[in-house]
């Protein structure tokens, strides 16, 4: 089992633990509404961390991270035409300066390093997943704008870990480190439940197209100034250019 499987298995675990008491108290903890969403969104979840590790072997990691981050674009040209959002010119720019900027972060090789038919496939699918999570929050925050959330992300929390566990092939007893795996899981499953739930109670106040570039890009902007200040990290040309695209393509997009 790769590190990152593990990763995630022990994240989504420690997600669902976190929000039991939540799910508990969700007086909507049973609709069926709610339970779809959740465990599509559990589905997407899952299928987008395991396939992307495949598609790291078979393109490029910046080829990858721009599939993951374009999956924005799905949330918002649905938004315009399903839920009367506006969606303009430079909102689009700023939404296509963001993608760069956060390639140019988070990506270490060249997009044109490796690529075939079955790493543009995988793109796809990385794409696809990854907008279809942005979607799953927005439906939620159309029709259960006040109660529904807490279940919502509990279904979808336990529906990644149950799936990314039958899908591997070892236990967590097996590996090394298990208390490294653990520590690093704990706080990124913190973070991901609080982000979680405040863009699903987010999604129906803030359109798409603000909401989602607005938390990506600044996400990827902060853990990279932080990363400088707290490990030392250097920052090179290509991520300052990154910076810097970053912040004018948000401020395109909340023009």
């Amino acid at each position: 089992m790769s590190v990152n499987t593990i990763y995630n298995i022990i994240k989504f675990f420690i997600g669902t633990i976190l929000l039991l008491p939540m799910f508990l108290m969700d007086p909507l903890h049973f609709e069926w509404g709610i339970i779809c969403c959740g465990i599509l969104c559990g589905i997407m979840y899952a299928v987008s961390k395991m396939v992307i590790l495949l598609g790291y072997e078979k393109t490029s990691v910046a080829f990858m991270t721009l599939c993951h981050s374009s999956g924005m674009l799905l949330p918002c040209v649905l938004g315009h035409f399903l839920w009367n959002e506006k969606l303009t010119l430079l909102s689009v720019v700023g939404i296509i300066l963001v993608i760069i900027s956060i390639m140019l972060l988070k990506g270490n090789s060249n997009l044109n390093e490796k690529r075939n038919i079955k790493g543009i496939l995988i793109g796809i699918v990385v794409l696809v997943t990854s907008g279809g999570v942005m979607i799953v929050q927005k439906i939620m925050g159309i029709f259960y704008p006040q109660t529904g959330v807490d279940a919502y992300n509990f279904y979808s929390f336990a529906c990644a870990f149950l799936l990314l566990t039958i899908f591997s092939k070892k236990g967590f007893l097996h590996c090394k480190h298990s208390i490294k795996y653990v520590m690093c899981g704990l706080g990124s499953a913190v973070s991901l439940c609080v982000i979680s739930l405040v863009m699903t109670y987010l999604a129906s106040n803030i359109p798409s197209v603000i909401m989602f570039p607005l938390f990506n890009g600044i996400g990827i902007i902060s853990v990279t100034l932080l990363s400088s200040v707290l490990f030392n990290e250097n920052i090179t040309v290509k991520k300052g250019c990154g910076l810097i695209i970053g912040l004018i393509g948000l401020l395109m997009i909340n023009i």
